[in-house]
């Protein structure tokens, strides 16, 4: 099953399409607001169904050292922000952020639509997670002192549903950190052409993993403002685990020293509650 969208950060339909994935999918932009999406979307039995043991078994088998690496920086650099308190983590995967969040002191929750992933968690790092998407949780409002949404946000049918959720959940004084893969990762796509001799798509069927939505710096920001957030810091994410692409990262690291432009692969945004909200 697939569904058609045409959700818009803006709210008009200017639709055009940018790029052909397999039949039917395609990549939208929006000409007005700049926003680019893929369309059709699978429904969402068909994402859950995506995102299981298959899906997660490198990451367990393989990756989970490295994996641990990366999020521990992630938290070395949010606790420059907020050092304690009760935080979410949305589409927390097999749970290993809010592990070492919790090692640090915080009273950690998490969400996840992955029911294999949530049974790892609950197995192996004794977390327990909520089962299902961040609305049908259904928690209080200004329940959290942060809530943390690593590469989760492009893969949701409706992002923008999510993060006024995040809002209404989110402490006056709340920090909100949300890392998605970034439009304009020019360094990828270059070297992705040099080797596989053809274009890197935005969207495949058969990808691993399927991004719904695709942000730039500009789209993620307007998104996060009109969603009720001031943005604090947009920032590289470092998000490369494999030896052989940390070059990747590395160069993102030097054009970002150089042009304070992020061609990487990902950006970190950190946002807090607008004030016109509190």
């Amino acid at each position: 099953m697939r569904r058609y969208v045409d959700y818009n950060l803006c709210g008009l339909n200017n639709p055009k399409t940018i790029q052909e994935a397999e039949f039917p999918f395609k990549i939208i932009k929006c000409t007005n607001c700049g926003l680019v999406y893929t369309n059709p979307q699978p429904d969402r039995k068909l994402i859950k169904d995506h995102y299981q043991e298959d899906y997660y078994k490198e990451w367990i088998e393989k990756q989970m050292n490295r994996r641990i690496h990366m999020r521990e920086r992630r938290l070395r650099d949010l606790v420059k922000y907020k050092k304690s308190g009760r935080t979410l983590d949305v589409g927390c995967g097999v749970g290993t952020f809010l592990k070492r969040s919790k090692e640090k002191g915080f009273e950690i929750y998490g969400t996840e639509i992955s029911d294999y992933a949530c049974k790892h968690a609950e197995e192996s790092l004794r977390i327990d997670v909520f089962r299902g998407e961040l609305e049908e949780a259904r928690f209080l409002p200004a329940t959290f002192d942060v809530v943390t949404v690593w590469h989760t946000l492009e893969h949701l049918p409706d992002p923008m549903a999510a993060l006024r959720e995040i809002n209404r959940i989110l402490k006056k004084d709340g920090l909100l950190v949300v890392a998605v893969p970034n439009l304009n990762n020019y360094i990828t796509r270059l070297l992705y052409l040099l080797v596989k001799r053809k274009k890197l798509m935005l969207f495949s069927n058969q990808a691993k993993a399927w991004h719904l939505y695709h942000f730039s710096d500009h789209t993620i920001s307007s998104m996060l403002e009109k969603a009720g957030f001031d943005i604090i810091k947009i920032d590289l994410d470092l998000v490369q685990l494999e030896p052989s692409k940390i070059t990747v990262d590395f160069l993102a690291v030097i054009f970002h020293f150089v042009t304070r432009k992020n061609y990487g692969e990902a950006m970190r945004v950190y946002a807090i509650k607008a004030k016109k909200n509190n």
